[in-house]
């Protein structure tokens, strides 16, 4: 297993988490399924999760071009409650 490094040391975390007996077993078949022993499989899980924006990471730029923007929450609502409308009309119109 490739463990991250930061200028040539190995990087270990280690954690006890607790977790629902079903979880445990799930995840046991998870790793059997891929190969990897549990370990190495929530290792990965874990790393893959991180490496993901937060909600809030994701939502900032947009919140602020909302803020700037000056339309109020009602006139957003009604654009995207339009926007959608025609997005099913045009679906309807040509089912792909």
């Amino acid at each position: 297993m490739d463990f991250p490094r930061s200028a040539d040391k190995l990087i270990v975390m280690m954690l006890s988490i607790d977790i629902a007996p079903q979880t445990e077993q799930r995840l046991r078949q998870q790793a059997e399924a891929a190969g990897k022993d549990v370990r190495q499989y929530v290792s990965e899980i874990v790393t893959q999760l991180a490496s993901k924006p937060a909600l809030e990471e994701i939502l900032a730029p947009l919140r602020k071009r909302f803020a700037e923007s000056g339309i109020t929450e009602e006139e957003l609502i009604a654009d995207i409650t339009e926007a959608q409308a025609e997005y099913r009309k045009q679906k309807r119109k040509n089912p792909a």
